[in-house]
């Protein structure tokens, strides 16, 4: 049998190409608005811009990936996520910069959703689990990395634009070299927001409160910290620590999930990320310490909600709904992301840059609420009838057929 490592390589470094300059826009964009005197609102609304493009693809990608062929859009998506990033240097203009967000948003959600068809065609049913882990892991180590770019050059000229986008262009060659067979263009296939709330109304709203939050302190972190006198290399370290402490926590935490009530530990989680808010909120500038290990620790839970809360909501469906299921959660995180960024920089510019998370502080603490609420109307599904925890990011609502919880291809269940 084929390798399925060796399978999908040339996919994995394609998106991880792609990751780096994710991340590396991502953390250089709003360090860079702040530095020309953007408000911290208009910093949201950029970000905004990126999240209701991402959500509008989800919705329509597959549409043109039937029509066109996988290889040629993810050509045309790479192509025009490069060219938008270089356009941000054009003019610092808030309104193309935020039709260029919703450009890259757009694209983004189109190259994840070919490159993750691409990885469910050729991973068997039996090497889901791994593939999956591998894909993460190579995805999780490039976005920090490219965070901490940031640490090679000057914000304030011209070349972190150009690296952006050289990534994105680059993030094509691996996979034009990809010689296997085009898979079947993804379908849109998603259960309603009444419907997600029938079958998980714990798992629905952790989903939903991880795009108001994560989205939120990821992108507008940057902003925070620029306020409190932290430098760019500070910055950079920062954001990358929540990245590590993801990969350092998320799965014992989903661990711990396959072991007990799954809500538990959401609670557990989002109680975590209140506490960690309040401390980086109220604490300020303490040190980069101190400041590292409370970023790390708010990575490692925040940034473990969400999968956590697929897992649980999987635990109240049939394997052959797996894949709607995860595609209308992935949609109820990106209906979070769309709001969050815009509700956090407001409340900053009316009431200091803490209150990003003071924000993330009380929309986690009313999800530890809402989910310790829940357990009081419905019993845990048994530990022995739940289907064990996967690392599932939202990246595009082709990865969950990627679920190894999913149907198998080969039995047809």
């Amino acid at each position: 049998m084929t390798n399925p490592y060796l399978a999908v390589i040339a996919i994995v470094l394609g998106v991880a190409v792609l990751q780096v300059g994710n991340g590396l826009f991502g953390a250089f964009l709003p360090i860079r608005m702040s530095q020309d005197g953007a408000q911290a609102t208009l910093v949201g609304l950029v970000v905004t811009g990126h999240a209701a493009g991402f959500l509008v693809g989800c919705l329509t990608v597959p549409l043109l990936i039937a029509a066109f062929g996988h290889i040629r859009a993810f050509a045309v998506f790479a192509a025009a996520t490069a060219a938008a990033t270089l356009a941000f240097a054009i003019d610092p203009n808030a309104r193309l910069w935020i039709a260029l967000r919703i450009v890259t948003g757009f694209c983004s959600a189109g190259l994840f959703t070919v490159a993750e068809s691409w990885l469910n065609d050729m991973t068997p049913s039996s090497a889901r689990g791994r593939v999956v882990s591998f894909y993460m892991l190579f995805n999780k180590m490039a976005f920090a990395g490219g965070q901490l770019l940031l640490l090679s050059g000057d914000v304030a000229g011209f070349a972190f634009f150009m690296i952006a986008s050289a990534c994105y262009s680059l993030s094509l060659v691996p996979v034009a070299l990809n010689t296997a067979a085009s898979p079947k263009a993804p379908r849109v296939a998603a259960f309603s927001a009444a419907e997600l709330v029938r079958i998980a109304p714990a798992g629905t709203v952790g989903c939903f409160v991880a795009g108001l939050v994560n989205t939120a302190v990821l992108n507008i972190a940057p902003v925070y910290l620029g306020g409190i006198g932290e430098s760019t290399d500070n910055i950079a370290w920062l954001l990358a620590s929540m990245q590590i402490g993801s990969l350092l926590l998320q799965w014992p935490l989903g661990w711990l999930s396959d072991r007990i009530d799954r809500r538990i530990v959401i609670a557990i989680a989002s109680g975590a990320v209140t506490l960690a808010s309040l401390a980086i909120a109220v604490l300020g500038d303490v040190g980069p310490g101190l400041l590292v290990a409370l970023f790390a620790l708010w990575g490692g839970f925040g940034l473990s909600i969400y999968a956590i809360c697929i897992a649980h909501a999987n635990d109240f469906v049939d394997r052959s709904e797996v894949v709607r299921l995860s595609s209308g959660l992935l949609l109820a995180w990106a209906a979070g992301s769309v709001i969050g960024p815009t509700m956090a920089t407001l409340l900053m510019d009316a009431l200091g840059p803490a209150m990003l998370f003071f924000y993330a502080a009380a929309v986690s603490a009313a999800l530890t609420g809402f989910v310790l609420w829940r357990m009081t109307k419905r019993a845990a599904r048994p530990a022995s009838e739940r289907e064990p925890f996967v690392n599932l990011p939202a990246t595009s609502p082709a990865l969950a057929e990627l679920d190894p919880r999913g149907p198998s291809r080969e039995s047809g269940v």
